[in-house]
């Protein structure tokens, strides 16, 4: 068996394990379910207020908006289902040891710790944003090529890896730090800033969060089902995200090497 095959097994049966914790509260998940759509609908009809004595802001359309919104709400919901969770543990991991018993299993410590948790509860709130963003290119009226869908599956996936590299980050501080309940207020407020087009934000937070890079969380993979993307970003946004992902592993990995055990 491969090294990637055996990975994603394990990452699996913790998948598996954590499923099966959950589901024993079905209220919860189908209450959340609600909860999560109502805050959806409420954002899509706050937008409107931005647009009622005119069409376009920044030069964005309001059902050009709503994509951006949309997209904002799936990746929110890939962070509180996916990344979250994990990154709510480190303090736990580091505090009680169980970071040692980590680190002597034979698999990758950074998938391990990173990715093992996964929250039920928040599993359909990426469908929900990408139905908002459905909407949202449909009121365009902007017919959305085969090359477009590319475009935006590249960038969108580019997105998931800077959330990615960012927790991995905030994990590696919270190996330093011993703390990590208000770094995940770091990774909320980072997917947060993205909710708009950054085109909305007045220069320098426009500049700011380009180059941070919020703006290639939702801006650009809107901007590219939309059709109206720069091509230059298709080669920038997957050097940005493996360069990210590259720096966050480097970072946890430094990390490891000051950290000297539950027991010192």
């Amino acid at each position: 068996m491969s090294g990637w095959s055996r990975h994603a097994r394990v990452l699996a049966i913790c998948w598996r394990a954590a499923v099966a914790g959950e589901v024993e509260y079905r209220l919860n998940f189908f209450s959340n379910v609600a909860l999560s759509a109502f805050w959806m609908v409420w954002a899509a009809a706050g937008a409107s207020v931005y647009f009622r004595f005119t069409g376009t802001v920044a030069g964005w359309t309001q059902a050009e908006v709503l994509v951006v919104i949309g997209l904002f709400f799936t990746l929110n919901g890939l962070r509180q289902a996916l990344l979250q969770p994990n990154l709510e543990r480190m303090t736990d991991y580091v505090r009680l040891g169980t970071l040692d018993f980590l680190l002597t299993k034979p698999f990758d410590a950074q998938l391990l710790v990173s990715l093992r948790q996964v929250r039920v509860n928040h599993l359909l709130d990426p469908v929900l944003g990408l139905a908002l963003t459905t909407v949202g290119v449909v009121l365009s009226g902007r017919g959305v090529s085969v090359v477009a869908l590319a475009a935006f599956g590249l960038l969108l996936g580019c997105a998931v890896l800077l959330l990615y590299a960012l927790t991995v980050l905030l994990m590696a501080l919270a190996v330093v730090l011993v703390a990590a309940e208000e770094l995940g207020r770091v990774s909320y407020a980072f997917v947060e800033l993205s909710r708009f087009p950054v085109e909305l934000y007045r220069n320098p937070v426009q500049a700011v969060l380009t180059v941070v890079p919020v703006a290639f969380l939702t801006t650009y993979p809107a901007a590219a089902l939309l059709g109206r993307l720069d091509p230059y970003l298709l080669l920038i946004a997957p050097a940005v995200a493996v360069g990210a992902v590259v720096v966050a592993t480097l970072a946890w990995r430094r990390s490891l090497h000051s950290y000297s055990g539950a027991s010192a």
